[in-house]
């Protein structure tokens, strides 16, 4: 009786080891072939010089996938790795975000302070509130849109924090406070002061000590005004769209004009480290983990990131755009998920792929695009697409137009490249305008013509030609 229960217990044992190697045979599998659906969706992009660049999915810690693609110098051809690091644009602004909140915590400032507390004699500043900076409502314009061309001198060559403050205090101001929101660089460079006033520290150094190095992230930093490029050796060089298929080396800036909102390189890796303290409330208390993560005046948007499902996914994400780099950085807190895509090309390709990429995860259908060829359009389909069309107010920009012309055998949609995307039959089915990664597709009329241009979610009419005269 009891070699018989000994037997029992044996087997049960076995059976349960039996078991768990099944499981994580199972688990392998299917992260393996998860991986191998999100390398077919990005393989094809940067096969075709349209991304370059890292890719980081993983689930409660576990890697499903991490590769990087293409080049990160294509002159001497040194590939992507995934030492990488890149500007990730305005993902910055979480940092900067999460600063702010954990001087909060401290009982240092608070949410409603007055921006003249900090600066005093700042034009409005008595108006303008903590708050207000971060969810970029302050009233203050774009600070990379001045027409006079004194921005796009500016970023050629470094600037202290203070020189971009008094560069600000200048600006007329487009709204009231709280009444307008506008994205732009100027309400985080103001809040990149109120960090350095109150922490008693610089700006780079306030992130390394409080937020970087507390999560081991070694190859984040800022770069700061007295930094060059080869200071920071893993950095990919930056490249914008070129025609149909080329690329050509951005323009050279100096990042530390774009402090608070834009100046930080990084790494895949070590951003994920940071989507763990925000899953895992570490850093910042819930509470105040919370705070960042809601959402204001009725949008999406709030401290430094947005909080917008995707179908029925809890989503919190922040996309990144500036010379030369693009970026992506998506959580999905209650599936554990995070989805990262980094690039050395200024092309939006992370901001529409990395969802793709959720949606492969979660099993749901997702758009796979035939970029392969034709490159060209030939003059006869052109001349039928050409034209301007009219937008609403829904528009990215409300009530806007789009014009599409056609020079040396390629289609443009405002001056940037559009790629052919062709079916099955190799009949061109849409394009995608290059520099934006939009999809457009036109729409006949009953008369057969294109009278309607389908430009992502949006719809825009053809206005009539101008009659010759």
């Amino acid at each position: 009786m009891i070699m018989k229960k000994i037997m029992l217990f044996v087997l049960s044992i076995l059976g349960i080891m039996a078991y768990g190697q099944d499981t994580r045979s199972t688990t392998k599998s299917s992260n393996d072939e998860l991986a191998h659906k999100i390398d077919a969706l990005i393989r094809p992009i940067a096969n075709s010089n349209n991304f370059s660049g890292t890719v980081l999915v993983k689930k409660n810690g576990d890697v499903i996938l991490s590769k990087s693609y293409g080049y990160a110098d294509r002159e001497n051809q040194i590939k992507n790795t995934r030492a990488s690091q890149f500007f990730i644009g305005s993902l910055s602004a979480m940092f900067t975000a999460v600063a702010i909140l954990q001087l909060v915590e401290e009982g240092k400032i608070s949410l409603d302070d007055k921006l003249t507390k900090f600066i005093p004699g700042f034009p409005k500043g008595d108006k303008i509130t903590i708050h207000h900076l971060l969810t970029e409502r302050s009233g203050l314009p774009r600070f990379v849109s001045q027409t006079n061309g004194t921005y796009d001198k500016m970023i050629e060559s470094a600037h202290t924090l203070d020189a971009l403050v008094d560069y600000i205090k200048i600006l007329e101001p487009i709204a009231e406070p709280g009444e307008k929101y506008r994205h732009s660089g100027t309400s985080f460079i103001l809040l990149a002061k109120v960090i350095e006033i109150v922490s008693g520290e610089s700006f780079g150094a306030y992130l390394k000590n409080h937020i970087f190095s507390p999560l081991n992230m070694t190859h984040t930093g800022h770069y700061a005004y007295t930094m060059k490029y080869g200071d920071v050796p893993h950095l990919a060089l930056g490249y914008e769209q070129q025609g149909v298929t080329e690329l050509e080396r951005a323009r050279l800036i100096h990042w530390s004009t774009k402090i608070g909102h834009a100046s930080i390189y990084s790494n895949a890796e070590d951003l994920e480290k940071f989507a763990q303290a925000m899953m895992y409330n570490t850093l910042l208390s819930a509470d105040s983990w919370k705070k960042m993560t809601n959402s204001y005046y009725g949008t999406s948007l709030g401290y430094g990131i947005s909080n917008k499902p995707q179908g029925d996914y809890r989503r919190y994400y922040r996309s990144g755009g500036s010379p030369g780099f693009s970026s992506y950085f998506a959580v999905y807190p209650d599936e554990g998920l995070t989805v990262i895509m980094l690039s050395n090309i200024h092309i939006h390709v992370p901001y529409f792929n990395v969802p793709k990429i959720a949606s492969i995860f979660f099993g749901e259908p997702y758009e796979q695009l035939n970029l392969v060829s034709p490159r060209y359009v030939n003059n006869d389909l052109a001349q039928k697409l050409l034209g301007t069309f009219q937008f609403d107010e829904n528009f990215y920009n409300p009530n806007g137009t789009v014009t599409v012309s056609y020079a040396d055998g390629m289609l443009l949609s405002d001056g940037a490249p559009m790629i052919p995307v062709v079916g099955a039959d190799g009949e061109i089915v849409k394009f995608i305008n290059r520099q934006f990664w939009s999809r457009l597709e036109f729409v006949r009329d009953s008369t057969g013509h294109f009278s309607k241009l389908k430009f992502d979610g949006f719809t825009g009419t053809k206005k009539a030609m101008p009659k010759k005269n």
